[in-house]
């Protein structure tokens, strides 16, 4: 089964170097095996594999207008979108790294310097952090256009958020009658 994006779809959204293009095959499929099978579900992520030119996975691969919750039309970028920018995300994690007959090692040029781990997982955070932000409109696209989408399990629920207050004592305003507290320690008065 073909990957659902290319490598020259990725280097449209988001560049990856050429010199990798090799891996990028393997990278790209342990991404929908693991990252985007989280955020999708499995049943409808294989149905994205399988069926990736009906009219209704074209949208949701490629991006399409809806109007949102609030009643303002938007544009989700799609799921290949987010593809683009986990693979991006593992790419910065996995290109150093050069698998040999002896292990993995690490290319190390005169004419170049590996940045620090810390630098690597920042620009990890950040392609994730891009990724993840746009399959909220995604998501909010299935939730909304769930019947078109069977396989989508609604995630967003619409009963309102009531937060829970801790510690408030009963004070003369929301007392039983007769029942006098002092509204600062509510302690009762005599």
């Amino acid at each position: 089964m073909a990957n659902l994006l290319t490598f020259n779809q990725q280097i449209a959204i988001v560049k990856l170097s050429s010199n990798n293009s090799g891996k990028f095959d393997e990278l790209c499929k342990e991404v929908e095996l693991t990252d985007l099978k989280d955020l999708l579900g499995l049943a409808l992520l294989q149905d994205l594999q399988s069926n990736p030119s009906a009219d209704n996975n074209v949208k949701l691969l490629d991006g399409d207008s809806f109007t949102n919750y609030k009643n303002q039309t938007v544009r989700h970028q799609g799921v290949r979108f987010v593809l683009a920018y986990l693979n991006k995300c593992r790419y910065i994690g996995e290109s150093f790294a050069a698998d040999t007959f002896t292990g993995f090692v690490q290319k190390n040029n005169e004419n170049s310097q590996p940045i620090s781990e810390g630098s690597i997982k920042r620009l990890q955070g950040v392609a994730k952090e891009i990724a993840l932000s746009e399959f909220e409109n995604i998501k909010e696209y299935l939730n909304l256009n769930s019947t078109n989408y069977p396989l989508w399990i609604v995630t967003d629920s619409k009963k309102p958020y009531t937060p829970k207050f801790d510690n408030i004592s009963k004070t003369q305003f929301n007392s039983q009658i007769g029942d006098m507290r002092c509204p600062t320690n509510g302690k009762r008065y005599v």
